[in-house]
């Protein structure tokens, strides 16, 4: 009972830190219980998700906290998405990995516009057909959709799902996973960029449960041509699976020259010094020194 009641509030928290659900509570806890509700019906939903004016696709049996919130709060289920735009212009190349159902691969592409492009990587199988329908119900030709695992080499991995929904994966086994798994494809963005010409890379974001490290020194060469900047996720339980330090990923950045930043409440950028010890799961933003201008 007790560990039930602590996930309850631990939701709660979580809930009442979304800039969506602060501008409008009422609305938005109206709809978490209409996505239930799509959920125990097993009927799928369209959203449209202003101020993009894309429309996204959400299954009904997705029932993990991305794709419930994305129904509730649209795109302010992430601060990071609402400050995109401040990442992304016109022309340029964005990587989404770990692209699930393609929320950030739509806004970014539209952010890039024709004359940009955007690589998105997905390596399961039932989320890549739902980020390919996405591409496709948005009417998207500037995005080239890969069905695979970016890490740090190319081959072969397992890929294993997660208890709490059907499109969370990790290349990690542990006590929390499903009996489910399927192999994947794994590549290096160094590979692929030398494959497609991609040129000059702009923006990276990463959400890959864990593995973040391993698609950083994959991408070494292009990272040190272009110095993007690298929205990613620190997962520190992921990574202690992956049997890789639990801030590696930052570690690395900071010797390649880079600079790191969060999202305040207000959405302004904070300088951080180092990863907030006292978080298990946050997002950063790392900005090379030569390109500090935010």
């Amino acid at each position: 009972m007790r560990a039930k009641f602590q996930e309850m509030r631990g939701k709660w928290r979580y809930l009442q830190g979304l800039p969506g659900f602060r501008r409008a509570p009422a609305t938005t806890l109206f709809r978490l219980l209409r996505w239930r509700l799509h959920c125990a019906l097993g009927i799928p939903a369209t959203v449209t998700l202003s101020p993009w004016g894309v429309r996204f696709f959400l299954p009904a049996r997705w029932r993990g906290a991305g794709t419930t919130m994305i129904f509730a709060v649209g795109a302010h289920y992430e601060r990071e998405l609402v400050y995109l735009h401040r990442f992304v212009a016109p022309g340029m190349v964005v990587v989404d990995g770990g692209a699930n159902c393609g929320i950030y691969t739509v806004l970014a592409a539209r952010l890039v516009g024709s004359s940009g492009r955007v690589l998105s990587f997905e390596p399961g199988a039932e989320a890549f057909s739902v980020l390919k329908k996405n591409i496709k119900l948005n009417h998207l030709v500037n995005v080239r959709a890969h069905c695979a695992a970016l890490t740090d080499r190319d081959g072969r991995a397992r890929l294993y799902h997660h208890e709490r929904g059907p499109n969370s994966f990790s290349i990690a086994h542990s006590e929390n996973m499903a009996i489910e798994s399927e192999h994947v494809v794994t590549r290096t963005l160094d590979e692929v960029f030398r494959e497609e010409n991609a040129g000059r890379l702009g923006l990276i974001k990463l959400d890959v449960e864990g593995a973040e490290e391993l698609v950083l020194r994959g991408a070494g060469q292009v990272i040190a041509d272009s110095c993007p900047t690298i929205l990613f996720e620190i997962n520190v339980p992921a990574a202690k699976q992956l049997g890789l330090h639990p801030y590696g990923a930052w570690e690395l950045l900071r010797n390649w020259g880079y600079r790191f930043f969060s999202l305040t409440g207000c959405e302004d950028l904070r300088e951080l010094d180092q990863p907030l010890r006292s978080v298990a799961i946050q997002n950063v933003i790392a900005v090379h020194g030569k390109r500090w201008k935010l």
